[in-house]
């Protein structure tokens, strides 16, 4: 026999209750902590920030399968995403039979949510810790057995909602990664207030709330509830995509963008442009973490701990850029139908959007790519469309780049590269090397200033923006 397919059960074949019941029954049981095992504030407090930990990646999971598209205006959210180019993409891809299709349009929101989500618990640890260790926490059993407990019911509310169908297709992704930031903020103002109070009676009302935001948050998900759930849920899309025109028959030119190109283009950006942003978040996420849990004592394990999962923090970061920008144009096909062009992605199986040759104007190869120097391809960037509907659009990288412009017709002089101004690159190099022996002079040799040095930590970034300009000087 077959297993089943993803979407044959029947979406009415469970009360819409049921799959909050796993939810509900992990909640209760930190309150018998307090009731029976005599936990203070504190205890309770931290079990249930641990559960919000891993909350977030949970919601960066569930996004990947929003199937709506997410809605234009996402700037009054806790995450905004509306510079990413992958979000535009259109289509999905079919993982396994069992489970919905992920779309790559949701991958930035599942990035976004899991990255914001280390910022979050530095923050909740930092009033955490004046109250209780989280060490002392992480060594009662019973204790450990309520935060798995609260992460297993969450994991079998959303595996309840998977096997009842296509419930997500009418989510956006937007609204599934602001529920738990959303939840997370409301909670944070109650968790104040308990440790202030520190009662019983305090502790069960903190519970009561925490299971009716986790209800709102679950009803938020099914598309009903009330202003509260309207409010967690955040801005729900109710944008639609007209079709791309296709014209019929077989296309005259159809040229892939080099891939081995893409990649490489999309490391040298996650590196030179969003890792000096990423290095710091983490070496912030790393200290702050640390700090926080040891209370101010001198613990190697915890500092080497913490300092991994910086690491990790770090290299999911990076990793996750340079994925959105493969998934972006890695497998884009540009095909030409007698005076139109379409832009087909085979990944997704579907064609991104379409416009008239002659529409593609004020054209150029886009000349600061390294990574075209050294493969031999070419990007080349033009306007689109006239009026309300102009944008500028990369085509590209291709390996034929004479091939690409006479197939298309695009209105470009030359296809080679200007020289560099060998200057300027020396200057470039030179500043990153200053830069590096600089920053190991501060931290490891007593040459460094006496002040601490995490002000040059949060001016990392900064300092990058020096070998960037000067690289492109090297090509004015």
């Amino acid at each position: 026999m077959a297993p089943p397919r993803y979407g044959d059960a029947p979406t009415s074949s469970l009360p819409a209750g049921i799959g909050f019941l796993p939810v509900l029954s992990a909640n209760l049981l930190p309150l018998a902590g307090v009731l029976w095992f005599g936990w203070n504030p504190g205890t309770l407090l931290a079990v249930y920030v641990l559960e919000l930990l891993f909350l977030f990646p949970l919601s960066g999971v569930k996004a990947l399968f929003a199937g709506r598209p997410p809605t234009s205006s996402r700037e009054d959210g806790v995450f905004s995403l509306s510079e990413n180019d992958l979000i535009d993409k259109r289509g999905s891809v079919t993982i396994h039979d069992r489970l919905p299709p992920v779309y790559p349009r949701n991958v930035p929101f599942a990035t976004a949510v899991i990255g914001g989500g280390a910022w979050v618990g530095v923050f909740l640890l930092a009033p955490l810790s004046e109250v209780i260790s989280v060490l002392d926490v992480l060594a009662r059993p019973e204790a450990v057995v309520s935060v798995a407990a609260l992460v297993v019911g969450q994991a079998g509310e959303t595996t309840a909602t998977f096997l009842r169908g296509n419930r997500y297709a009418e989510r956006s992704p937007y609204a599934l990664v602001e529920i738990p930031a959303r939840q997370a903020m409301f909670l944070a103002c109650f968790l104040f207030v308990v440790i202030l109070g520190g009662a019983t009676v305090a502790l069960v009302g903190f519970v009561f709330v925490k299971v009716l935001f986790e209800w709102s948050g679950f009803r938020a998900e099914q598309g009903g509830g009330g202003r509260l759930t309207s409010w967690l849920s955040g801005p729900d899309s109710d944008a639609t995509r007209d079709e791309v025109d296709v014209p019929s028959g077989r296309p005259s030119v159809a040229i892939d963008a080099d891939r081995r190109a893409v990649v490489a283009a999309a490391v040298w950006r996650a590196v030179t442009t969003t890792g000096p942003f990423y290095v710091t978040m983490a070496a912030m996420v790393w200290i702050g973490g640390a700090a926080f849990v040891v209370e101010g004592t001198t613990s190697l394990a915890v500092w080497v701990g913490f300092g991994l999962f910086g690491l990790c923090l770090l290299a999911f970061m990076l990793v996750g850029d340079i994925v959105e920008s493969v998934l972006a144009s890695g497998w884009l096909t540009y095909r030409r139908f007698g005076d139109r062009l379409v832009v087909h992605d085979r990944l997704t199986n579907e064609s991104q959007w379409a416009t008239a040759v002659g529409d593609l104007r004020d054209a150029e190869v886009v000349a600061t790519r390294p990574t075209d120097r050294y493969l031999g391809t070419r990007t080349i960037a033009a306007t689109v469309g006239w009026g309300d509907d102009e944008t500028e659009r990369t085509l590209g990288p291709v390996a034929d780049a004479g091939e690409f412009v006479e197939a298309l017709d695009l209105p470009v002089g030359s296809t080679d590269l200007p020289p560099l101004d060998r200057r300027f690159v020396g200057a470039a190099i030179a500043s990153v090397v200053l830069t590096a022996i600089g920053v190991v002079t501060v931290i490891v040799t007593p040459l460094g200033p006496s002040t601490s040095w995490l002000p040059a930590l949060f001016l990392f970034p900064v300092f990058a923006i020096v070998p960037k300009g000067f690289w492109k000087l090297a090509h004015s």
